[in-house]
């Protein structure tokens, strides 16, 4: 009897983009969150069906529109040890920046976020306290 239900290194939640372009977006993981690709499947015509990022202890899963499915945009949170080295690697990307990293008053991490070519909004923080 199997006992894990979910594959060793996975959390619970995925978030799951559905994206135009999937290899540029798994470039764009891999670039800016120095991303792995773990999981890899094309369909017979080529295009990807589905791919898994892995960014530190987290798995990111995507593929291409379809017909059936088209594009969808997120805003994710991601906990990455330098905030301003991460910005940096995304405005070098191409990412549009939305807000600098800063500390808030009353906010113990130091946050910022930008937009990547699809129009998804990535807010990262670093804790400081």
């Amino acid at each position: 009897m199997k006992t894990n239900f979910k594959p060793d290194g996975y959390n619970c939640v995925s978030p799951y983009f559905i994206v135009d372009n999937p290899q540029k977006f798994i470039d764009f993981l891999k670039t800016v969150f120095d991303g792995e690709l773990t999981r890899f499947f094309k369909k017979g015509d080529g295009q990807i069906n589905h791919a898994e990022v892995k960014i530190m202890d987290s798995i990111i899963m995507l593929s291409g529109t379809t017909e059936d499915y088209s594009a969808n945009n997120l805003l994710l949170h991601v906990y990455v040890p330098d905030v301003d080295q991460v910005y940096e690697k995304a405005l070098k990307a191409g990412c549009p920046g939305i807000e600098a990293p800063k500390v808030k008053d009353d906010d113990p991490d130091k946050r910022g976020m930008f937009q990547d070519y699809m129009g998804n909004t990535w807010a990262i923080g670093t804790q400081k306290t």
